[in-house]
């Protein structure tokens, strides 16, 4: 096995680098870092040893001895961490540990400044990978989610061994005489993905001792593909943060596409800024279509709350940075003017219910009408940031400037800290 090919033919060097291994103290990792150590010298980089004991298993501390006694023998760094029980979900333990396991490894890449984070799933893997995805959601980009070359929280996540076949892993190990913790919870029934490594896999390669091969194929030609579409929806208008808490984008940007390439253009967005891969339903992100624009957001933060703050000072309002000045401020982005009367200190929130805005003609008009105009749904107006003199609104965020001015009223400019 080169492993270095891998990172000759995907344009990543190596010289130099830090390379952080996820080694959970089976055969795989084991080898996958062996292998990195056997050409450590040659490339002078920088080479961790990152294992996370899930608290999963009684004998879960023997993977770290092994581990261990591996890197003090060759002189390689390690870093370990622990999942606590009691930090265990009731249900879905198998996705919750995924999820503690990758936020640990992005700490470890950030701690040690880390170039490329490095997983040992290898070509059985990548199969059960493509079978439990096409059982549980058909997905194609699910399907692929076990890719060569990808990113997790920003970080450059390598999977080298995706060619190779578990029976080669295990006879480097034999002929390097690696010792290695056999996790027997694999032997059990009690997961889809175990039923299919002993039942349906088997039969497989039964029928076809390419199978393996063939999964590679498709996650190839999967990628091709992806790296397509990415490229078209590329050159499409891209939605604009709004608010702090949503994607903002014209309908009319995305005229022409039906509902299912405008599906996967949603798809593919999330995907770049949020990492998760979704279903058709966007799964808990919320698309909605008001007034000519799409709104995407995911979870909603809690209503912001009213406050007096300070002319000249910094404040927060919905997890943004603002300040309300007296004089320009080349160095800020401007949000907006208006005018009140002079005072130190100014009262900002959501706009109440109800509340009623005045207009130059001296008339009212209510701020859901307003709203409206400026294209906001209804969901998100809580959270355009509203400023009052006395109980007078006298600016919304991307909606109202007081209109009827005295000429006893100073004039305000409000600008976000970014």
């Amino acid at each position: 096995m080169q492993i270095d090919n891998f990172f000759k033919e995907n344009h990543l060097p190596l010289n130099g680098k830090t390379l952080v291994v996820a080694v959970s103290g089976g055969p795989d990792s084991l080898a996958l870092l062996d292998l990195l150590y056997q050409i450590k010298r040659r490339y002078h980089f920088k080479l961790i040893s990152a294992h996370l004991d899930h608290q999963l298993r009684p004998d879960s501390l023997e993977e770290e001895k092994v581990i261990s006694a591996y890197c003090v023998n060759k002189g390689i760094q390690s870093v370990d961490g622990i999942w606590l029980q009691n930090l265990h979900p009731a249900t879905g333990i198998e996705a919750a540990a995924r999820k503690y396991r990758y936020n640990f490894l992005v700490k470890v890449m950030q701690q040690y400044q880390g170039d490329y984070l490095l997983t040992a799933h290898h070509m059985d893997d990548l199969l059960e990978n493509i079978l439990l995805k096409f059982i549980r959601s058909g997905n194609p980009n699910e399907m692929n989610s076990l890719r060569a070359v990808g990113k997790v929280q920003g970080m450059t996540l390598l999977r080298p061994l995706l060619s190779e076949k578990k029976e080669d892993l295990l006879l480097y190990d034999q002929k390097r005489q690696i010792s290695y913790v056999i996790d027997k919870t694999n032997n059990e029934d009690d997961t889809l993905r175990n039923k299919l490594r002993h039942h349906v896999i088997p039969l497989l390669k039964k029928e076809n001792k390419q199978v393996g091969q063939n999964a590679l194929r498709f996650s190839e030609q999967v990628s091709l593909l992806t790296t397509i579409a990415n490229k078209s929806f590329a050159q499409l208008q891209q939605p604009k943060p709004f608010l702090g808490i949503a994607y903002r984008l014209q309908t009319n940007a995305l005229e022409g596409l039906s509902s299912d390439e405008k599906c996967a253009f949603w798809q593919n967005f999330i995907w770049r800024k949020w990492h998760e891969r979704v279903n058709k339903n966007l799964a808990n992100f919320t698309l909605i279509a008001y007034q000519g624009f799409f709104y995407l957001f995911n979870e909603l933060p809690s209503l912001p709350i009213f406050q007096k703050v300070d002319v000249g000072q910094k404040f927060s309002f919905n997890n943004r940075k603002f300040l309300i000045s007296l004089e320009p401020e080349k160095s800020q982005k401007l949000i907006g003017q208006f005018v009140a009367e002079n005072q130190k200190q100014i009262r900002v929130g959501p706009i109440k219910p109800g509340a009623k805005l005045l207009l130059k003609n001296g008339n009212h008009t209510k701020s859901k009408k307003k709203f409206a105009q400026s294209s906001i749904p209804n969901i998100l107006r809580p959270y355009c940031l509203t400023i009052y003199a006395g109980d007078k609104v006298v600016f919304i965020e991307k909606t109202y400037s007081n209109q009827l001015v005295s000429s006893n009223e100073t004039n305000y400019f409000l600008y976000e800290d970014i």
